[in-house]
């Protein structure tokens, strides 16, 4: 075995058993584990080592000997996880016993499992993480495995003058370049967010450094996609955000990167106003999956087809072009597609629970005077609005970077809570509601 397998293995061997008595460090080795890949860097035998779940269960043990507060797990964003995984095991187990989904139903369990697994690691998140100082850690360990990836990238982004897409580490959700776009783009409002925040400098001048560094990553990822997510974000920072004026010199520098100094081969790619650049092969790939699933689910309204349910057998069915077999292409149609109608509305339910509690947080900084909460609540919305951006053509509807983000919410919504005066802001709330007003 060479010298880096055996380094990097003993690392990570040596970091499980700290899982089982600090469950906190559990949470924080699976998001290296899952976003990092570190076991990227070995070969095969390490490589294919199940390393999440050498994590997951001396935590989930740990957690359930020395954690005692339990009323932590409740919130809304939980319940809805709980519910959300409900059906999905109720499609599950319904769609994998019907003849017309039955031929793909080892798939269908296999993918329920890691999406098990990975929305019970997001619920052990709000309870594990119960204080100001291990919210702060855990955003800086996403950051910090995230803005490797970016670190890594930038030499041979220099060396081939961008001539090549950039790919996340082999094997992980962050795979393909367009998987890796979505993660940089959700993470690029956090090193903002964290440049202007935290409490040490140093930290600040490092995410300020990989703020700007992501930028040209998200350019190289020749995911159109990405492109489109980072203009839109961008863009309702500057309209949103007080700091506008930090942000519209950085717009018009990438613009100006974007026309300048990429190479002929990315401008072409991206060069939407060309004829046939709207309607090419990737975007009638789109087009065939989304009407697929479309069809699919006015069969099967209520449960869909199951996880998994993207098989020649059945895009003979329902794709208009059946040859071209794909997964959804779109985070809103493949729930639609593997769940029915009611697991695409339990979706959005969540979604937009995080959107409500994430503007009480901010009602309740801007009461406090408190721009650190103010910018967290800020940075996550941002960082879930990306998601929901860039996730439009993506299939990454449990992607374990979004329920991060469903669980962040979830504890920064708690922690307020403690604060004391963030229950005199509901209480407020629901006086000024039932006397017919309106919330400022």
């Amino acid at each position: 075995m060479p010298i880096r397998d055996i380094i990097i293995s003993t690392l990570l061997f040596a970091s499980i058993p700290p899982c089982f008595f600090s469950p906190f460090w559990g949470i924080s080795m699976w998001i290296v584990v899952g976003m990092l890949n570190p076991h990227e860097f070995m070969w095969k035998m390490a490589f294919e080592f199940p390393w999440a779940l050498l994590v997951a269960l001396p935590t989930l043990i740990g957690f359930a000997i020395f954690t005692r507060k339990w009323t932590r797990l409740a919130s809304s964003q939980t319940v809805l996880i709980v519910v959300l995984w409900l059906w999905f095991t109720f499609t599950t187990i319904h769609n994998s016993s019907m003849p017309e989904f039955s031929g793909f139903a080892a798939d269908t369990w296999r993918r329920w499992g890691l999406v098990s697994k990975v929305m019970l690691m997001a619920v052990m998140m709000t309870a594990i993480v119960d204080s100001w100082a291990r919210f702060r850690t855990l955003i800086l360990v996403v950051c910090g495995s995230i803005g490797l990836l970016v670190v890594k990238a930038l030499p041979f982004m220099l060396l081939t003058s961008g001539e090549f897409r950039v790919y996340g580490p082999r094997g992980s959700m962050l795979a393909d370049n367009n998987d890796f776009g979505l993660a940089l783009n959700m993470t690029l409002p956090m090193f903002f967010f964290m440049a202007r925040v935290d409490p040490k400098p140093r930290i600040r001048k490092v995410m300020t450094f990989l703020f700007f560094a992501t930028i040209p990553s998200i350019f190289f990822t020749y995911s159109r996609g990405a492109l489109i997510g980072f203009a839109v974000i961008l863009t309702y920072m500057i309209l949103k955000l007080r700091q506008r004026f930090v942000l519209i010199p950085v717009l018009v520098l990438a613009a100006a990167f974007g026309f300048l100094l990429t190479p002929e081969r990315w401008q072409h790619r991206m060069d939407f106003a060309r004829s046939g650049a709207l309607i090419d092969e990737s975007a009638l790939s789109r087009i065939n999956a989304w009407t697929y699933c479309w069809r699919l689910a006015h069969d099967y309204p209520l449960m869909g087809g199951g996880f998994e349910a993207f098989t020649p057998e059945l895009f003979q069915r329902y794709a208009p072009n059946p040859a071209d077999v794909h997964g959804p292409h779109s985070i809103y149609f493949g729930v639609l597609a593997e769940h029915g109608f009611v697991g695409l509305a339990l979706y959005l339910l969540l979604l937009g629970s995080c959107f409500v509690d994430l503007a009480k947080v901010r009602r309740f900084a801007r009461r406090e005077g408190d721009e650190r909460i103010r910018g967290y609540a800020n940075m996550i919305e941002i960082c879930l609005l990306a998601f929901l951006i860039v996730g439009t053509f993506l299939g990454r509807a449990y992607f374990d970077y979004y329920f991060t983000l469903v669980a962040c919410t979830a504890m920064l919504k708690r922690l307020c809570r403690e604060e004391g005066s963030f229950v005199a802001l509901e209480e407020d709330e629901e006086t000024v509601l039932e006397m017919g007003g309106e919330v400022a």
